[in-house]
């Protein structure tokens, strides 16, 4: 395949951003790409490519600033681009707003976050996720990293032109060792958190496991990536069976990670629409690593979860109900829960997109440039 794809990233260091750039060039097309400096502590760039700056966004630049920067940035690969036959790529919602100002031209349209539904005002909610819907809309293929995203939308209304990449780990995992998982012990257990340290529903959640069960144990593997998270974090470091192992590397760490806990914990806050509504990559780390997971309650994740019946959904904010859940685990439970998670082909959680690619094709040879 020889077509362009000319890819605008909203953040550059993005990781899924590079993979998706990666899968794309490992395929035989054409790459080029575009982004926004925002700030990232990664400098890490595509293999077979550069993403060049088109702007400098970061936490102190005003919105208007914000938006002026966004709007010249896309003008700009779009006068670069607008004598060649190329396919753009358009990461986000703010990108996909004014790539469709200023072009009537085929894109891929991918959202990975509901970005505005963290907003205050309803009526910026509904105005903004009508700009969403029609991004959907006018682009040739739109991609999602939850398939609550589109549930959210759209309802079971689901669009052709829709498709599902989730956050699955990478192909490489495969090659790593593999470790053995330590015995299950139900009097002592050892519940994990893998990830950047945030969210009340976590600290709660530790904390109460913590006061509550001296004979059980809890791991954190991560680190907190600002000032408010490490102080919600710091407390928990007064209980001896709360340990704190900082960094790891991913996904080269995670085969000796996944072996030193019984179930991991993603407990997100849902508070927002967007978590609620997001898939996050720890359940496919926990299928591939046989792990069951602890989610939160009222969720697009819970639903999926209780589903394969390979993890546990509770409200990490009440008391009485992280207690009434580890009084309730058995031996039993969290065996059947490990055999639920066998049952699942391993290769569902990798990042193979074989069928996206497909269905690309198929759009691509029945479209005009």
């Amino acid at each position: 395949m020889n077509k362009k794809i000319v890819f605008i990233v909203n953040a550059i260091g993005t990781q899924r951003c590079i993979k998706r750039i990666d899968e794309f060039a490992e395929r035989g097309y054409y790459v080029e790409a575009f982004g926004f400096d925002r700030g990232l502590q990664s400098n890490k760039q595509p293999k077979r490519c550069e993403i060049k700056e088109i702007g400098c966004i970061n936490n102190s630049t005003g919105y208007l600033k914000r938006l002026k920067t966004i709007y010249y940035g896309v003008n700009y690969v779009l006068k670069k681009t607008r004598n060649e036959e190329v396919l753009y790529y358009v990461f986000g919602l703010d990108n996909a707003m004014f790539f469709m100002l200023q072009s009537s031209k085929k894109f891929i349209y991918e959202e990975s976050d509901l970005v505005h539904t963290y907003m205050k005002s309803k009526l910026a909610i509904s105005f903004f996720e009508w700009i969403d819907k029609r991004a959907i809309k006018k682009s040739l293929l739109s991609v999602f990293t939850s398939e609550g995203f589109i549930r959210y939308h759209f309802g079971d209304n689901r669009p052709e032109n829709t498709h599902v990449i989730a956050n699955r780990l990478p192909l490489t995992v495969n090659n790593l060792e593999k470790r053995s998982k330590k015995p299950l012990d139900i009097d002592h257990l050892s519940i994990g958190f893998v990830g950047y340290l945030r969210f009340n529903t976590i600290a709660n959640f530790c904390k109460v496991f913590c006061e509550h069960y001296p004979e059980h144990n809890f791991h954190f593997f991560g680190v907190t990536n600002n000032e408010p998270d490490r102080l919600l974090f710091e407390p928990l470091k007064k209980y001896s069976t709360c340990h704190f192992h900082g960094p790891f590397k991913h996904p080269n760490d995670l085969p000796e990670v996944y072996s030193q806990i019984d179930l991991v914990l993603s407990t997100y806050d849902v508070e927002n629409e967007n978590v609620r509504y997001a898939e996050p990559n720890k359940i496919y780390e926990a299928i591939y690593f046989k792990t069951p997971i602890v989610v939160s309650s009222g969720t697009f994740l819970a639903e999926k979860v209780e589903e394969l019946g390979i993890g546990y959904a509770i409200d990490a904010m009440d008391e009485n109900e992280i207690v009434n859940f580890v009084n309730s685990l058995t031996e039993k439970s969290i065996m059947e829960k490990v055999e639920n998670i066998r049952k699942i082909d391993t290769r569902k959680s990798l990042n193979i997109n074989d069928g996206f690619f497909e269905k690309l094709e198929n759009m691509l040879n029945l479209v005009r440039f």
